[in-house]
């Protein structure tokens, strides 16, 4: 099915103290992640050990990228259950995330000092070792997400890139999804 996806790329880079000033809010998010099943069942997720504050203050800049997924016309005229709209969001994004990841990996190599943010939380292991209270078992892939850290999402994706962003609605897929992971640049 991925063949058949169209996928484009977007992207925009901010000074960090624009993006700090306009899309960090980590109290704010952190309550929101504090809803999620997941809250602190991965190494990805808060609540951490540190302030994500410090993680967006040691980068000078950073770099959202987007993948928006569109969705195929005979995926949209169906009518999905919700355990059918969980498998089709699954079918969906799971390849285009993992290709975002592979080229913010590649980015993130051939740009020095910098550090790749994915989009949504960690899919690395089939059980995490966060809640055995284990180290991670990948800590050289893992990474934390943009909302993860405090930053907003919704509002990157609207006001800089400038895209609408849809969900489904009444058991149906929306005309798109979009997929925001980012580069923090130190240079």
């Amino acid at each position: 099915m991925d063949g058949d996806i169209k996928v484009e790329t977007l992207t925009a880079e901010l000074p960090m103290d624009e993006f700090i000033a306009s899309f960090v809010d980590v109290e704010r998010f952190e309550a929101c992640c504090a809803q999620c099943p997941g809250y602190g069942k991965t190494w990805a997720c808060p609540p951490y050990s540190f302030d994500p504050n410090g993680v967006w203050s040691r980068y000078k800049s950073i770099e959202l990228y987007a993948k928006k997924v569109f969705v195929p016309e005979s995926m949209r005229e169906k009518h999905h259950s919700a355990d059918e709209l969980a498998k089709a969001y699954n079918e969906l994004l799971t390849p285009v995330k993992d290709r975002l990841m592979d080229e913010l990996y590649a980015m993130e190599r051939e740009t020095p000092h910098s550090l790749a943010l994915s989009a949504g939380g960690c899919g690395l292991c089939a059980e995490c070792t966060r809640p055995h209270g284990e180290r991670c078992r990948n800590p050289r892939k893992m990474r934390w997400s943009v909302e993860s850290l405090g930053g907003d999402v919704l509002k990157c994706i609207t006001q800089v890139l400038g895209e609408e962003v849809l969900w489904a609605e009444n058991g149906r897929l929306p005309e798109h999804f979009i997929l925001l992971g980012g580069l923090l640049k130190k240079q």
